[in-house]
C-alpha cells in the first residue's frame, strides 16, 4: 500500500508540476563568504586598541571641568523675565480693547430706536431698578381723561352687573 501512496503522490507531483524539497543554485555556499559584507567590515577593523586614554586624564579632568564652569558664569546672561514681557504687552492689550469696543459700538450699522423697544422690556428696567418713577412725573405724562374713555368705554353695564352679581366677596360671605 506504501508503494501505491508513494505512486500517487508522485504522479500529483508530476501533474501539478510540484517539486518536494528546497534548491540552491550551484556554487551558493562557496561564494556565500565572499557576499559578506559583514565579514569583510570585521576584518577591515583595526586590532589593537582603537582609543586610547591620554596619561592622567582622570586626574585633570575635575580641573579642567571646574574652570569651564567658572568661566561661564562670569559670562553676562540676557534673562527676560516673564514681568517684563507681561508688562510690555499691557498697553498694546488695552489699545485693542478699547479700539475693539469703539469699533463695536459707534461702527455698528443696526440703530435702535423707540419702536424696536416694547412695553415688557421698559417694564422689566423698571421693575428690576434701574429707573424711578416719581407720582408728579407720572401725573404730569399721563392725561386722565383719556384713560377713563378708553377703560369704561369697552365694558357695557350688563357685564359689571354680571361681575358684581357673581363674584363674591368676604363682605357677601358674612352676611
Amino acid at each position: 500500500m506504501n508503494k501505491e501512496l508513494k505512486h500517487s503522490i508522485d504522479f500529483l507531483n508530476q501533474k501539478v508540476g510540484k517539486n518536494t524539497g528546497f534548491s540552491t543554485p550551484e556554487n551558493y555556499f562557496q561564494k556565500v563568504e565572499e557576499n559578506l559584507s559583514f565579514i569583510n567590515f570585521v576584518n577591515s577593523l583595526p586590532k589593537e586598541k582603537a582609543y586610547i586614554t591620554p596619561t592622567n586624564y582622570f586626574e585633570s579632568i575635575d580641573n579642567s571641568i571646574f574652570k569651564r564652569l567658572a568661566s561661564e558664569k562670569n559670562k553676562d546672561i540676557k534673562i527676560i523675565s516673564l514681568k517684563e514681557r507681561f508688562f510690555q504687552y499691557i498697553p498694546m492689550a488695552a489699545a485693542a480693547s478699547v479700539l475693539l469696543f469703539i469699533g463695536i459700538n459707534y461702527l455698528s450699522t443696526q440703530k435702535t430706536t423707540f419702536d424696536d423697544i416694547t412695553i415688557t422690556d421698559i417694564e422689566s428696567w423698571f421693575e428690576n431698578g434701574y429707573g424711578e418713577t416719581y407720582t408728579e412725573e407720572l401725573a404730569t405724562a399721563i392725561n386722565t381723561s383719556d384713560i377713563e374713555d378708553d377703560l369704561f368705554a369697552s365694558i357695557s353695564d350688563e357685564s359689571l352687573e354680571n361681575y358684581l352679581l357673581d363674584s363674591t366677596t368676604p363682605l357677601n360671605d358674612i352676611e
